[in-house]
C-alpha cells in the first residue's frame, strides 16, 4: 500500500477549509487543463472560479462526503480529493445513464511539483481505499486516465458533452469494480 511522500500530511477537510480547497483547486485545473486544451479553456475555468467554489463548498459541507486536503509540513496545500454517494445532482440533471455503483470520486487533484510522489495514490486510497467506484475524467487526460488504470479502474466505452465552463470538451466515466 502506498503512502503518502514523507513530510506531507493527510487530513478531512471541512466548510473552514473552502478557501483554500478552491484555491488549490483551481490552481491545479489550470496546471492540468491549459496544457491539454489551451489558454482559452484555462481562462473560462478561471473565470468561473466562484461556481468552482460553490461546488466545493457544497462538497466541504456534505457530511456523506469523504474530503481530505494534503498539506506539507509548513501547511501549504499540495492535493485535495472528494467522495460520496453517487449519482452527483449534476448528473441527474443532464440525465446520464444511472451509476453502476453507489460511490463516486468527485475530485482527486495533485499539484504538479507532487506528481510522481505517490500524494495522488495516497489521496485515491484515503478517499475510497478499494472500494467499487467511478469517476468522470476529460477525454484527453492520458496522465490521469494511466495514473486511474494503475488503481484497477477502466475507461467506459461512452463520451459525453461538458457543460458550464467546460464545454467545447468531451468527458467520460472509469469504473472500478471487484476489487473491495
Amino acid at each position: 500500500m502506498s503512502t503518502a511522500p514523507a513530510a506531507v500530511h493527510l487530513r478531512t477537510a471541512g466548510p473552514s477549509d473552502a478557501a483554500v480547497w478552491s484555491a488549490l483547486h483551481l490552481r491545479c485545473l489550470e496546471e492540468t487543463y491549459r496544457p491539454l486544451y489551451g489558454d482559452a479553456f484555462a481562462d473560462r475555468q478561471r473565470t468561473a472560479g466562484e461556481r468552482t467554489a460553490d461546488y466545493d463548498r457544497a462538497l466541504l459541507a456534505d457530511p456523506h462526503v469523504r474530503t481530505l486536503l494534503a498539506a506539507d509540513d509548513g501547511g501549504s496545500a499540495l492535493g485535495l480529493v472528494s467522495a460520496g454517494p453517487a449519482p452527483a445532482a449534476w448528473e441527474q440533471r443532464v440525465g446520464v445513464p444511472a451509476p453502476l455503483v453507489p460511490l463516486q470520486l468527485f475530485q482527486l487533484y495533485v499539484l504538479r511539483a507532487a506528481h510522481g510522489t505517490g500524494l495522488g495514490t495516497a489521496l485515491l486510497e484515503a478517499a475510497v481505499g478499494a472500494a467499487d467506484a467511478y469517476l468522470w475524467i476529460m477525454d484527453g487526460n492520458a496522465r490521469a486516465e494511466h495514473f486511474y488504470a494503475r488503481h484497477g479502474f477502466r475507461a467506459l466505452a461512452e463520451s459525453f458533452p461538458a457543460g458550464g465552463p467546460w464545454a467545447g470538451q468531451h468527458m467520460h466515466r472509469m469504473l472500478r469494480t471487484g476489487t473491495a
